[in-house]
C-alpha cells in the first residue's frame, strides 16, 4: 500500500496549486497517486533492461477547503500531512499560518483527550486502580495540548504513546512543512521561510521552500528548458523531487529493489523490517513462506549486471529470518509454496 498523504493549509496558501504540481494536473477528485523519484532504480534499470520499471509511489489527498472539520478529517485520514503556508502576495505570515493549521490540530486533540481523561477519571475514583498510569498521561497531555502545542512535540515512553495511540490523535502525525513562496524568493525563501524552518524543526519536522505555481509552470517545459530555468532561480534538482522523498521519509519508510529481466521495481518498507516483513511487502503469502533473502548493493548489481552474475561468482549475501533489510538494498526472495 503507498504512503497516504494530505495536503492542508489555509486559504490562499497555494495548497492545490502545490497538489497540481505534484500530480502533474493528473488527479482526479482531489486524488493523485505520485511517484518517487530514484536514481537508483534509474541505474538498476539502465544495468539489467527490464521489460517495465516501476517507482515507489505516495497516495496525495487535496484537503477539500471549507471547514476545519473537513482540513482536520482530511489530515487524520493521512499516514504523512504536508502543512502549506504561504510565503508570497500582500503581508505573508507563513509562521502564523503554521501556528494557526497547528492550533487546530492541538485543539482537536484536545477535545478527544478531555473526553478520555473524564472517561478514565470516573473509572479510577470508582476503584479501577489500572486506570491510573492512562489518567497520568492524559493529564499530562492535556496540560501540553492546553498550551497550543501539538502531540509531536510531547515527550512520553512508549506505554504512554500507546495510550495516546488508541486516541488515533492528528496533532501527532508524521508531517512536512512547504513554506510556498514567490519566485523572487528562490531557491532560500528568505527570512520569512527560516522562521518556519524554526518552527518545523522545533516539532520534528522538515521543510522545504517551495514556488508551487513556478514548479506548475515547469511541467510544462520541455526538460532542457525546465533545467535552464531552475538554473535560473539557483535550483539545481527539482523541488517536488525532493518533496516527494521528504514525504517518504516522514513517514519512516524505507526503499528496497527488486531487479530482473521482467520488472525493475522499488518496494516501500519500514525502517529495519525484518526479511520476512519484507517479502509480505511483495505478497503476503512471502512472509509466512520466506526461506531466505539473496541480497546485494545497488552498485554490486549495476557492475555484475543481473543477480545471476552475482551469483555466479559467489558475491550474493544469504540472508536468514533475522536479517534486517536496509535502504538500497536489492533483494531476491526465496520462498515456499
Amino acid at each position: 500500500m503507498p504512503v497516504n498523504v494530505a495536503i492542508v493549509g489555509p486559504v490562499g496558501a497555494g495548497k492545490t496549486t502545490l497538489f497540481n504540481a505534484l500530480s502533474g494536473g493528473r488527479g482526479s477528485d482531489g486524488i493523485a497517486m505520485v511517484d518517487v523519484p530514484d536514481e537508483r532504480l534509474d541505474r538498476l534499470a539502465a544495468a539489467v533492461q527490464p521489460k517495465k520499471v516501476v517507482r515507489a509511489q505516495v497516495r496525495v489527498a487535496d484537503a477539500a477547503p471549507g471547514s476545519r472539520a473537513q482540513r482536520i478529517a482530511a489530515a487524520r485520514e493521512a499516514d504523512v500531512v504536508i502543512k502549506v503556508v504561504r510565503g508570497f502576495g500582500a503581508d505573508p505570515d507563513p509562521a502564523g499560518d503554521l501556528e494557526g493549521v497547528e492550533l487546530d490540530m492541538a485543539l482537536t486533540d484536545l477535545a478527544t483527550v478531555e473526553r478520555r481523561f473524564e472517561i478514565v477519571g470516573r473509572e479510577v475514583r470508582v476503584g479501577k486502580k489500572e486506570g491510573a498510569d492512562e489518567l497520568a498521561v492524559l493529564e499530562r497531555a492535556k496540560a501540553h495540548l492546553e498550551e497550543g502545542r501539538g502531540l509531536a512535540s510531547f515527550e512520553v515512553n512508549a506505554d504512554g504513546q500507546a495510550v495516546l495511540a488508541r486516541l488515533f490523535p492528528v496533532s501527532s502525525k508524521p508531517s512536512l512543512v512547504i513554506a510556498n513562496v514567490g519566485d523572487q524568493l528562490l531557491p532560500s525563501g528568505g527570512e520569512l521561510a527560516e522562521r518556519v524552518a524554526r518552527l518545523a524543526a522545533e516539532r520534528g519536522a522538515r521543510s522545504l521552500v517551495v514556488d508551487a505555481q513556478l514548479e506548475v509552470e515547469l511541467a510544462e517545459l520541455s526538460a532542457e528548458e525546465a533545467v535552464e530555468m531552475r538554473e535560473s532561480y539557483g535550483m539545481g534538482e527539482g523541488k517536488l523531487a525532493e518533496v516527494a522523498r521528504a514525504i517518504w521519509e516522514a513517514g519512516g519508510l524505507m526503499t528496497f529493489f527488486t531487479a530482473g529481466e521482467p520488472e525493475a521495481r522499488a518496494w516501500p518498507s519500514e525502517r529495519d523490517s525484518p526479511a520476512p516483513v519484507a517479502a509480505g511487502v511483495i505478497h503476503s503469502d512471502f512472509e509466512k513462506a520466506f526461506i531466505r533473502a539473496e541480497v546485494a548493493s545497488v552498485d554490486e548489481l549495476v557492475a555484475a549486471g543481473s543477480m545471476d552474475a552475482l551469483r555466479a561468482t559467489g558475491k550474493l549475501r544469504l540472508e536468514g529470518r533475522e536479517y534486517r533489510v536496509q535502504d538500497g538494498d536489492v533483494v531476491l526472495f526465496r520462498v515456499g509454496r
